[in-house]
């Protein structure tokens, strides 16, 4: 997204029954007979046992992540892994429950609209403090979206920029006044950041970058690159007696393999981002204390492909410097043409998930697509078409340029490396050569200032994972409206990495953002997601499910339905383990 920034931090309070904690002790009968008329002493009994599945308080809890961090700023994050890990300390005014349903977490209660549908009020709680001591109020409201407006950030302005002016009558009351109807207002202020921070155009070197101040119930006490993270419990946090666990350790590891193996053991209690792959190994260690937590997120493994030249330029207009290769369709349905997503399911996924074919496959908003066809004769056909001519070692060429374009991944996520191989051999069958050139995930997904290959443009195809929230608005937005394509002119602002531009989905975009009928914002979204099928800025490989193994002694682990977020429910975490 920037990938749609939205780091979702969901309190629940489940409801428990403790035992009595103290028992009676059990005396003698008299000696005597009672008197006439009156009654004996009950016999004593003893008190109810503690309800095992109560959470208890204490302790300390290791997740293992072969992804680590580069931001702790949520202006800034820009991997799945910093959406995820801010959750343990930045909290938003609304958020979702288990069940998709939006739900006050800053605020009293969700906004109310007026009846032109241009001004949201939203009445925060009062007493609310940050993790430095300091309260929350409407100011700090206010630098959030001052925050997300500014050209260093990395979040999507969607939704910010509509908004024309936001007053605080009161410490406790945020009004917003749109320019225009602005229908996933809910989606708005979902993190929050501190007015306290710093100046703007000094974003990039804020001490909450690597020290960062939330509301949520957890601060971060050590950072040790390369190692390991620490987060202890919030002494200022807003819920009495949560969260429940000291701490909560993030251990960087190097590889999924390891994590799979400390967890096997107990060396770790949970491990982070697993994929649909991996059903068979969890499944196999139930002996050895070890189950896990899955659902389904909307989110798809995709491949981004470049519409602008790779060479670092950043056209605004890929036209005026398009990609040698993929600027032409028939290239891109040629690719597509030649993978088979249903063979990378069987294979990689042992079934467990769909091909990818929809930008939104799931939810309200959820717009259903066919399965593009798996066909090396009409790719080669396509390819033949656009004037690529086998050469002697079975690759194409055209006017000297040979038909070879590199992809990149994450380091370390051995499912993507087995699935970019199978690319590589389905791809060769029609001619195209594929080269693999994988790269950490802080290089790969940096924000602009640190030359990141998505926002800069210096890439042919990226494989990562990406996909809407309940509202679909502001990934479609930020991912294929022409305004959001980071360049030079705009400091690397919007998620459009693939550099996509066209006139009826920007329309379609900008219309389904101004309307409220929930109805006629499906109609536009689908239109959105089937001219996105046949432009193909994306090939979605197949959907994602969201899966985390962890110790059968670590309680209260749920996976946003949402998002890839583990942390959005860290306070009503707890362990058993002794």
């Amino acid at each position: 997204m920037r990938h749609l920034k939205i780091a979702l931090t969901l309190l629940f309070v489940a409801a428990f029954v403790l035992g009595a904690c103290s028992s009676t002790q059990a005396t003698q009968a008299p000696a005597e007979q009672p008197a006439d008329g009156a009654t004996e002493a009950p016999a004593a009994t003893d008190a109810p046992a503690a309800d095992p599945n109560a959470p208890v308080s204490g302790g300390t809890v290791i997740i293992g992540t072969p992804q680590e961090p580069g931001m702790m700023n949520t202006l800034l994050t820009s991997s799945s892994i910093e959406d995820a890990v801010v959750s343990l300390f930045d909290e938003g005014l609304v958020s979702v429950n288990e069940k998709g349903e939006y739900v006050p977490v800053l605020a009293k209660e969700l906004p109310t609209v007026s009846e032109d549908g241009l001004v949201v009020t939203w009445k925060l709680k009062e007493g609310i403090k940050w993790s430095d001591g300091s309260d929350f109020n409407c100011d700090d409201v206010k630098f959030t979206m001052d925050g997300a407006l500014s050209d260093l950030s990395q979040v999507s302005a969607s939704g910010y920029r509509d908004i024309e002016t936001l007053e605080c009558p009161d410490p406790y009351t945020v009004v917003a006044t749109f320019a225009q109807v602005y229908a996933p207002y809910l989606r708005l202020f979902s993190y929050t950041v501190p007015d306290t921070a710093g100046a703007l155009e000094e974003m990039e070197t804020w001490d909450i970058n690597r020290n960062p101040v939330g509301t949520g119930p957890f601060i971060l006490s050590e950072w040790v690159p390369g190692d390991h993270l620490t987060f202890t419990k919030n002494p200022y946090y807003r819920e009495e007696g949560k969260p429940y666990l000291d701490s909560v350790i993030l251990k960087i590891l190097p590889s999924r393999e390891v994590g799979m193996q400390l967890l096997g053991t107990g060396e770790i209690d949970a491990l982070w981002d697993l994929t649909e792959a991996d059903f068979p190994a969890i499944q196999g260690m139930a002996a050895d204390g070890v189950t896990f937590v899955s659902t389904v997120t909307g989110e798809n493994e995709l491949l981004s492909l470049n519409f602008g030249n790779n060479d670092g330029s950043a056209p605004a207009d890929p036209s005026t410097n398009p990609h040698p290769i993929l600027y032409d369709l028939k290239v891109r349905q040629a690719l597509q043409y030649a993978i088979d997503k249903q063979q990378i399911v069987d294979t990689l996924l042992y079934g467990n998930v769909k091909p990818g074919s929809s930008a939104v496959p799931v939810g309200t908003f959820a717009c259903p697509q066919p399965v593009s066809e798996f066909s090396v004769e009409k790719a080669s056909a396509l390819l033949d078409e656009a004037g690529w001519k086998v050469g002697a070692d079975g690759i194409r060429e055209k006017d000297g340029v040979r038909l070879s374009l590199k992809i990149a991944t994450t380091t370390g996520n051995q499912l993507r490396e087995q699935t970019e191989q199978v690319l590589v051999e389905m791809l060769k069958k029609a001619g195209i050569e594929l080269v693999i050139e994988n790269v950490p995930s802080d290089v790969l997904f940096a924000g602009w200032e640190s030359d990141g290959m998505r926002d800069h443009g210096t890439y042919d195809i990226v494989m990562y994972t990406t996909g809407p929230s309940t509202d679909p608005d502001s990934h479609l937005y930020s991912s294929f409206h022409s305004s959001e394509i980071p360049t030079t002119e705009n400091e690397g602002s919007g998620s459009n990495f693939s550099r996509y531009i066209n006139a009826d989905v920007d329309k379609w975009l900008e219309e389904a953002s101004s309307i409220t009928d929930t109805a006629k914002r499906k109609d536009l979204y689908c239109k959105v997601v089937e001219q996105i099928n046949k432009d193909l800025p994306r090939i979605y490989l197949y959907e994602r499910l969201s899966i985390m193994g962890h110790r059968a002694d670590f309680h209260g682990l749920k996976i946003s339905p949402t998002f890839v977020d583990f942390a959005w429910d860290a306070a009503n975490w707890w362990t058993s383990k002794k």
